[in-house]
């Protein structure tokens, strides 16, 4: 705002100048005469061809007003001139114009316009005071020039920004920045139980998963000052200025605490302090140097959070991330398939979806998408409906988004021949019959030839649910399945093509994982492999040294080669065995070129899944004989025909206290100061039975919880009790003295009901030791 402000003060400036230059200009009587060498003036006055001459003693210039017009240069009618004259020639000069016979002349010294030494006098008196209040102005932001001034934005209540309530799939992280929206909001809570708000937030995780998103909802939540600056704006070319903004930063927001500040991006002048291979000092470190004194230095810096984003946490210095500074890092991880749901549904807001649009199994097909992926397939597909003159968002437009996401555009003017297109058939039916017939790897959902992006065809799974472990026979079913297509061009036509290269690559980087990572090679054992290389420029490592030796390293290698011959053994002999669905799928391909589930179904019909494993018994640890898992409580309670139980976890604690408090806000306001003064300290807070409950007896999260019905019953009792003690306040004498009868009553009974409910709560907590003694929890 400041610098428009000057500009158009400038702008302002420069229009007057011209203005004056343009009055001047136009005030100067000499423009309508031609100037002429000195020797064609003297020769005029020679000949009397002069009717008025006019010697400027101070210009050194003659004017001459001619009898007969002249040509000069070409250029005719010439009937006014004027020539320069030195110093030393204004005797002769003189002498000529009185010997010329000149009927009029005179002589007279010209001094400049009231506007010309008005501009004179005040043009550098004008530039010397615009430029000291320039510099003054500059160096007052920061350091010199401004340059170290202080670039953070604050976001004001008429800039776009969004809220919690948009924001989905990430409820864990939407609950601990809502705890410092509580705190800013009413802190007595917190002071109360001697708790103080957490300095600092760090939100790590993948691009694409929401962290600038929630720091957008913090900003729209707060209330206060939200000041946002991305990390690179404290990188410039200069020796200390990232560490001057850092110090404007944080004295702009301590002059206006509470509020907060998010950096973005924070890895970019956070990174870990070291030598590096370029050696000597970084500047880098100065401003982290200063960042790590104002988060937690010998200056106060109560009422000022920090919130920060990074797709890399594993640079970050540690002093950055200790307690003090960021004393909460949430990760923000791609969603699961509920939250996967909840960002369509989010993102579905405004964009009309045919009926028969099903956004669960939208968000099935998904997996591994991050919500900016799922923004962009809902976009896409909003698009394709546009370009083709559609109304409603159908569920095809949806796939084909999906596929555009996932692997580009498709490539319809692509020209492919007739063999190319039944090879890319057979390619792609292999992998499909091959998912098929194992039963450890997830069913075929769509299979096509159409050429798109890269690939001239793709075979895609979807997973029923979101798993986060593998067995071995899971990961070598996916070997399997990855050399599908290559197995079955080598059936069908007797010889490979290139088509298999990005398939061979995903295999190799799978079985490379199962033998260095997960240890399920039986010739290693369970070692991990191989270091992960740190940054070189950060002094941690980079020389490239594998950490194992050549003979481990012709292990890896054989073992290697043992998984990827195998599975491809394997894929061939699933494919010789069911030959005819094979010929049948490819069929299919080359007449409808896209299959989805149903046909897949119908064709495979008849095919049993079979479960594989290429390690003996004796080269693993064989389960145990006469022994099951045990089995969980929802596992149990469907053996029982009865609902899973239901427990309260901390979230959902933390998301009914919420609700508790806006409900007695509510009814602090319907009811008048009398109900206020109870919501105000009085609300309904957790017992500590419930906290036991939520917390578990050994202060582990997750152990136990309460019923949600439970918990809203309580609500429901506290919504009753706000509408009776309004209803009190307009009462006659009569309707009170009843009143109170019947409170008695009802408080005696309650106190029984209390005293039955924690008989039973002792008999459950009883039977529980009993039953759990010496029971082990293993994350």
């Amino acid at each position: 705002m400041k610098n428009k402000r000057i500009i158009q003060i400038g702008a302002g400036a420069a229009v007057l100048l011209m203005l004056l230059f343009t009055v001047t200009r136009l005030s100067d009587d000499t423009r309508h005469f031609l100037d002429v060498e000195t020797s064609l003036a003297l020769e005029q006055l020679q000949d009397e061809n002069v009717e008025k001459a006019q010697i400027d003693d101070r210009e050194q210039t003659l004017r001459l007003e001619l009898r007969e017009p002249i040509t000069v240069d070409e250029q005719e009618g010439v009937d006014s001139v004027i020539a320069q004259y030195p110093a030393r020639s204004a005797p002769e000069v003189f002498g000529a114009v009185q010997d010329g016979k000149v009927d009029e002349y005179d002589t007279n010294v010209t001094s400049d316009s009231f506007l010309m030494s008005m501009l004179s006098f005040m043009l550098p008196m004008l530039l010397l005071f615009g430029l000291l209040f320039f510099f003054l102005t500059r160096m007052q932001k920061g350091s010199m020039l401004g340059i170290g001034g202080n670039k953070a934005k604050e976001l004001t209540k008429d800039m776009p920004t969004n809220t919690f309530q948009d924001v989905a799939g990430a409820d864990e992280a939407v609950d601990e920045l809502h705890e410092i929206k509580d705190f800013l909001e009413d802190p007595t809570r917190y002071h109360e139980l001697g708790a103080k708000i957490p300095r600092g937030v760090l939100l790590y995780g993948p691009p694409g998963t929401g962290k600038t998103l929630l720091a957008r909802a913090v900003a729209g939540e707060a209330g206060v000052p939200f000041y946002t600056i991305s990390g690179s704006d404290f990188v410039e070319m200069f020796v200390g200025v990232g560490a001057s903004r850092v110090r404007d930063l944080f004295k702009t927001a301590k002059e206006n605490s509470p509020c907060i500040i998010f950096i973005d991006e924070i890895d970019a002048v956070g990174r870990q302090r070291g030598s590096g291979t370029g050696g000597g000092h970084d500047e880098r470190e100065q401003t982290l140097n200063q960042m790590l004194v104002e988060m937690d230095g010998f200056g106060d810096r109560e009422g000022v959070i920090l919130i920060a984003a990074t797709n890399r946490p594993d640079i970050l210095d540690p002093a950055l991330l200790r307690p003090g500074r960021f004393d909460r890092q949430i990760p923000v991880t791609p969603p699961d398939l509920k939250g996967r749901e909840a960002i369509l549904r989010v993102h579905s807001e405004g964009k009309p979806l045919a009926k028969h649009v099903d956004v669960t199994q939208l968000a099935k097909r998904t997996a591994g998408m991050s919500g900016a992926d799922l923004a962009n397939v809902l976009n896409e597909a909003a698009l394709l409906t546009a370009r083709i003159g559609g109304n409603v968002i159908t569920a095809d437009a949806l796939e084909e988004a999906t596929d555009r996401v996932v692997g580009g555009p498709r490539r319809s003017s692509k020209v492919i021949s007739e063999h190319e297109k039944k090879v890319t058939a057979y390619h792609e039916g292999g992998h499909t019959l091959a998912a098929w017939a194992l039963r450890d790897i997830e069913r075929v959902y769509k299979v096509t030839i159409l050429a798109r992006g890269r690939t001239g065809g793709h075979a895609m799974t979807a997973q029923e649910d979101d798993k986060g472990m593998y067995n071995r026979e899971e990961m070598f079913a996916r070997l399997v399945f990855a050399m599908g297509g290559r197995a079955a061009e080598e059936l069908v036509f007797g010889t490979p093509t290139t088509g298999a290269s990005s398939d061979i690559e995903q295999a190799t980087k799978i079985a490379r994982a199962m033998i260095t990572e997960y240890g399920f090679s039986p010739a290693l054992g369970t070692v991990k492999y191989g270091e992960e290389q740190g940054d070189p420029f950060s002094g941690r490592g980079g020389g490239g040294t594998s950490g194992y030796s050549e003979q481990v390293a012709q292990t890896i290698d054989q073992e290697l080669q043992f998984l990827l011959d195998n599975a491809h053994r394997k894929a061939y002999s699933i494919l010789s065995e069911h030959r005819g669905y094979l010929d049948k799928l490819a069929l299919q391909l080359l007449e409808k070129e896209t299959l989805r589930r149903p046909d897949l179904e119908a064709i495979f019909d008849g095919i049993d899944p079979q479960r594989v494993d290429i390690f003996d018994t004796d080269v693993r640890f064989p389960q145990q004989a006469g022994f099951e898992p045990v089995k969980t409580p929802a596992e149990l309670a469907k053996e029982r025909g009865e609902e899973p139980p239901k427990r309260l976890s901390l979230l959902e604690a933390s998301l009914l206290a919420r609700q508790r408090r806006q409900q007695a806000q509510a009814q602090a306001q319907k009811g008048g100061n009398a109900t206020g003064a109870g919501a105000g300290s009085g609300e309904h807070s957790v017992e500590e039975g419930e906290i036991g409950l939520i917390f578990g007896e050994n202060n582990a999260v997750g152990v136990t919880g309460l019923p949600k019905l439970e918990e809203l019953q309580a609500l429901e009792e506290l919504e009753a009790a706000a509408d009776k003690q309004t209803e009190k306040q307009t009462e006659t004498p009569e309707q009170k003295a009843e009143s109170n009868t019947e409170s008695e009553d009802s408080e005696q009974s309650g106190k029984h009901r209390k005293a039955e409910q924690n008989e039973t709560a002792r008999g459950t907590e009883t039977r529980k030791e009993n039953q759990h003694n010496g029971e082990h929890y293993d994350d």
